[in-house]
C-alpha cells in the first residue's frame, strides 16, 4: 500500500511538473507572437502618421519579446534532467531568468521615467488622430489581457518568471494607454501624460526591485519562513508522542521543487523499530499534508535517536526525481545501530 501511494504521488508530481513546463513555454511563445504582431501594426501606423512617439512605442512592444524569450529558455533549462554536475537538477535557472527579466523591467522603468519627464519639460501636445487613438487603445486591451493571463499562470504554478513577464506586458499596456490619452487629450491636458508616466514608472521600478530581490534570495539560499517551520512542527510533533525535539530545519528551493532537511530527536526509550515507523509516518504525512515528496530517509540509533529526512515538493519534474548523484535512487528508511 505504501509503495503504491508513493508511486501514485510520483506520477502526480511528474504530471504537475510537465504541466508547469508547458505553461511556461506556452506563455513565452504566445507573448512573442502577440508582441511581434502589435509591433508591426503600431510601427506601420506610426510611419504613416509621421508619429515618432507611436514608432517608439512599437519598438517598446517588440522589446517585450526578449523577456518572453528569456522565459522560454529559463523553463527549458530548469526542466533538463539532473546530471553529475547538477545532481538536484537545473531548477534555479528559472530564478536566474526572473532576475534577468526583473533587471530589464527596471531598465524599462527608468526609460519610462526619463520620457515622462521630457514630456513635462517640452509641454508640447501630440498631433490628434482617431486612427492612432483606436489602434493604441486596442493594443492596450490586448496587452492587458496578455498580462492578466501571464500573471494568473505565474500564481497558479508558483512561477516568478511568469509574474515578471506579466509585469513587462502590463508596463507596455500602461505606456500605450498613456500615449493614446496624450493624443486624445493632449491639447487641453498636455501635462497629464507626463505626470501619470512618472507615477507609473515608480510603480514599475518597485515591482522590478521586488522580483529581483525575491529571486536573489532564492539563489543565495534563504532560510525557512516562520510559517513553514510551524507547519513542519505541527506535522512532526503530532505524529508520535515520543518525538522529543525538531531542529536543523533547512529549506532549499530549486525552481518548482523544494528540498527540506530536518532532524527529529526521539525519546531514548524508543526502539529502532518504532523510530523506523515514526520516520515513515512523518515522511508520509509531510508528503500528503504539505506537498513535499520523500527524497531519502535515515535513522541513527543514539542516546537520543535522530531521524533525518530530505523532502521534495510535488512540482518537481523528471530531472530532480533522479537527482541521486552517485548514491543511486532513494532507499526506504533504514537503521544504523551504534
Amino acid at each position: 500500500m505504501e509503495e503504491s501511494t508513493a508511486g501514485l504521488s510520483m506520477a502526480r508530481q511528474s504530471a504537475e511538473g510537465a504541466a508547469r513546463r508547458r505553461a511556461g513555454i506556452l506563455e513565452g511563445s504566445v507573448s512573442i507572437v502577440v508582441n511581434a504582431s502589435l509591433f508591426i501594426v503600431k510601427y506601420v501606423l506610426g510611419v504613416e502618421h509621421n508619429s515618432i512617439a507611436v514608432v517608439a512605442d512599437s519598438v517598446h512592444t517588440l522589446s517585450d519579446s526578449l523577456t518572453s524569450a528569456v522565459v522560454i529558455v529559463g523553463f527549458r533549462v530548469s526542466y533538463k534532467p539532473a546530471d553529475e554536475e547538477h545532481p538536484l537538477g537545473h531548477g534555479r535557472a528559472e530564478a536566474i531568468a526572473t532576475v534577468i527579466i526583473g533587471t530589464l523591467l527596471l531598465a524599462v522603468s527608468f526609460d519610462f521615467l526619463q520620457r515622462s519627464v521630457a514630456k513635462l519639460l517640452s509641454a508640447e501636445p501630440l498631433a490628434f488622430s482617431w486612427v492612432l487613438v483606436v489602434a493604441l487603445t486596442a493594443s492596450t486591451v490586448v496587452k492587458e489581457v496578455l498580462a492578466s493571463w501571464s500573471l494568473r499562470l505565474g500564481r497558479r504554478y508558483g512561477a516568478p518568471s511568469l509574474v515578471a513577464d506579466a509585469w513587462h506586458h502590463r508596463s507596455d499596456a500602461i505606456a500605450t494607454a498613456l500615449l493614446a490619452l496624450s493624443i486624445a487629450l493632449g491639447r487641453e491636458l498636455w501635462w497629464l501624460d507626463g505626470v501619470l508616466g512618472v507615477a507609473v514608472s515608480c510603480l514599475i521600478a518597485y515591482t522590478a526591485v521586488s522580483l529581483v530581490t525575491s529571486s536573489s534570495r532564492e539563489l543565495l539560499g534563504r532560510g525557512p519562513t516562520r510559517d513553514e517551520i510551524e507547519r513542519l512542527r505541527e506535522v512532526v510533533y503530532s505524529t508520535s508522542s515520543k518525538v522529543a525535539d525538531l531542529h536543523h530545519i533547512h529549506v532549499h528551493r530549486y525552481g518548482g521543487h523544494t528540498e527540506v532537511t530536518l532532524h527529529v530527536r526521539m525519546d531514548p526509550s524508543t526502539t529502532l523499530e518504532e523510530a523506523h515507523r515514526v520516520a515513515s509516518e512523518v515522511e508520509r504525512r509531510i508528503r500528503e499534508e504539505l506537498g513535499w515528496e520523500g527524497f531519502s530517509s535515515h535513522i541513527g540509533s543514539h542516546s537520543l535517536m535522530r531521524s533525518s529526512h530530505h523532502l521534495r515538493s510535488p512540482a518537481s519534474r523528471s530531472g530532480p526525481h533522479r537527482a541521486w548523484g552517485r548514491s543511486g535512487p532513494p532507499r526506504r528508511p533504514h537503521i544504523l545501530s551504534t
